[in-house]
């Protein structure tokens, strides 16, 4: 049954690439730079998740496809603020899965944009608190009488699998440093720690604070208004919602676009529209800065997208951008964008080592978007500057390692296991057994050692005592307004904050429109065959024993992860 397995996926793969190839061809007699209309308006659909950045694909790029970025609508939105054609922009809300931070930089996005004198349009046929919160940015909101929009704040929902786990055989076992490092208690424990209450407690009184702002801000309305409005209605029609001051009319989604295309206006798609350079509009025309991604969970290798993990943060790559940048004559400055919730130990120690290189090269500012704990808050140590979101989760300055004993399960399901080992801590990595007293002992000790580290360049580098930066790490997660209060942050603000902040610091003009280049540059499409390869591979060795293999991979990792992320709608 494998050995058919394998041979499908050659015979699959060699359809993949002769039709790859065959497209290549056809696709590189079109066009790849889209006609703007001399009268357009823009439009722009928001649905499903939002990458910080999507790198070029060929696949994409072959069937003009390209998904939608936070950096690509940054730019669209700028380039529609100067170009002539573009006479006002609409926002399509079609659930959107955006981020805390994310929203933030929307916001700002359209602010910018707003300055330029030109109208945004807002469209919700049904909608959410996030897609509300950018919505409520714009010029104008519409909706629907018929269609639905809640406000219902945000919760925190943390799942535990200890009692599944111990029901299928299955026996967690981790060490940690740090009090409010509980990241392993989705599996060790049925319920949620004091530590862990604690933070998030915090963290929803802060995000809660935020989603009253905001409103109140964009709406003309009061916090307490905006908080009855949630706490007591909840849920509006648009006809309700325009009765509380939350939209500007309840009227059918065509009526505004029939009105441009009537009036001549023609449409043109943000997808489309990314595809044309910003320089062609004499804009990020001048000094080079290069904006270097870092996103997903800290693993080696090359930038991926894993089956278990998600997107996958590969150090090779990093590191590789990084040494590029530094070296660059033409670059004047480093843009660390990150957006990590950590990963490895090790791993994230060698980009902290490739940016403090680069630092002293020239200037190298982190950036936050959603996620920079853990290994993620490591990277950005030795950058010069340090910015991040209001909304931003940061620090969570503790480590954990850990495994998963299957020998439950294997006596369950009737597999028995002989060892005969020599050395005390041979089974050390064994997933049939629990550490034993001194293979903790010894798990203890590096875990520790390796937080003393932490805290102690977290020290360094932030201009602490060791006393006053281990008072703030113990592996807790702050929102940005207070990682800059507990001066793990230098400065709160978007992504144009650090643009800023970088040009200060690189000794260019404030009014200077920099080019940003951003890595990675692109994927390259043979590089995309074999990683399609090579996933579906790892997808058919599933069967060799599809939990063993995924324990194994993650067993006694020294890991820098924070411990949860934040979810809501």
């Amino acid at each position: 049954m494998k050995s058919f397995f394998k041979y499908l996926l050659v015979l699959l793969s060699g359809f993949v690439i002769l039709f790859l190839l065959l497209f290549l061809v056809i696709s590189s007699l079109g066009s790849s730079e889209p006609a703007v209309p001399d009268e357009a308006y823009l439009d722009i659909s928001l649905s499903g998740t939002l990458p910080d950045y999507a790198p070029s694909d060929p696949f994409q790029e072959l069937t003009q496809s390209k998904a939608l970025s936070l950096q690509s609508l940054r730019d669209v939105l700028e380039k529609a603020a100067v170009d002539k054609r573009i006479h006002a922009v609409v926002i399509h809300f079609n659930f959107p899965q955006l981020g805390l931070a994310q929203v933030e930089e929307l916001r700002e996005a359209i602010r910018r944009y707003r300055e330029s004198g030109k109208k945004i349009y807002a469209q919700i046929p049904m909608g959410f608190t996030r897609d509300y919160l950018v919505a409520a940015a714009c010029d104008s909101v519409f909706m629907p009488e018929t269609a639905n929009l809640f406000l219902t704040g945000i919760s925190s929902e943390v799942t535990h699998y200890k009692d599944l786990l111990e029901k299928i055989g299955v026996e967690a076992e981790y060490v940690h440093a740090g009090t409010y490092k509980t990241a392993p208690e989705q599996y060790t424990r049925s319920s949620s720690s004091d530590a862990q209450k604690e933070v998030l407690n915090r963290i929803l009184d802060q995000v809660f604070d935020g989603i009253l702002e905001m409103v109140a801000t964009s709406r003309g309305l009061s916090r307490e208004r905006v908080n009855e409005l949630i706490n007591r209605v909840s849920g509006f029609t648009g006809e309700m919602a325009l009765e509380a001051g939350l939209i500007d009319a309840a009227r059918p989604l065509r009526v505004l676009t029939d009105r441009f295309e009537d009036g001549g206006w023609q449409k043109i798609s943000a997808r489309q529209y990314a595809r044309i350079p910003v320089s062609s509009l004499g804009i990020r025309n001048k000094e080079r800065i290069a904006v270097i991604e870092v996103q997903g969970v800290i693993a080696g290798g090359s930038n991926s997208n894993d089956p278990f993990l998600g997107t996958v943060a590969g150090s090779d790559d990093i590191i590789r951008d990084i040494r590029k940048a530094a070296k660059s004559r033409t670059t004047k400055a480093i843009i660390l964008r990150i957006d990590s919730p950590g990963g490895s130990a090790i791993h994230s120690d060698a980009i902290y080592e490739a940016v403090k290189r680069a630092a002293e090269e020239k200037p190298v500012i982190a950036t936050i978007g959603d996620y920079g704990a853990s290994g993620g808050y490591y990277v950005a140590l030795a950058a010069d500057t340090i910015v991040a979101n209001s909304l931003s989760l940061v620090g969570s300055i503790g480590v954990f390692a850990g495994k998963f004993s299957l020998n439950g399960l294997n006596k369950k399901v009737g597999i028995g296991i002989d060892r005969i080992s020599r050395g005390e801590n041979a089974a050390l990595f064994s997933t049939n057994s629990r550490w034993s007293a001194t293979e903790r002992k010894l798990m203890q000790g590096l875990i520790d050692k390796f937080y003393q580290y932490f805290v102690q360049i977290t020290a360094s580098h932030r201009r602490l005592s060791f006393e006053q930066a281990d008072d703030v790490a113990r592996g807790r997660v702050w929102s940005g307004v207070d990682g800059l209060e507990k001066k793990l942050l230098d400065a709160r603000g978007t992504f144009y904050a650090a643009v800023d902040i970088a040009k200060q610091k690189a000794g260019i003009a404030p009014e200077t429109s920099v080019r940003l280049a951003y890595f990675p540059r692109e994927k390259k499409l043979f590089a995309e065959l074999f990683s399609f390869m090579s996933q579906a591979g790892q997808i058919l060795n599933l069967w060799e024993n599809p939990l063993e293999k995924l324990v194994r991979n993650y067993q006694n990792k020294t890991l820098l992860i924070v411990p949860y992320k934040i979810s809501w709608q």
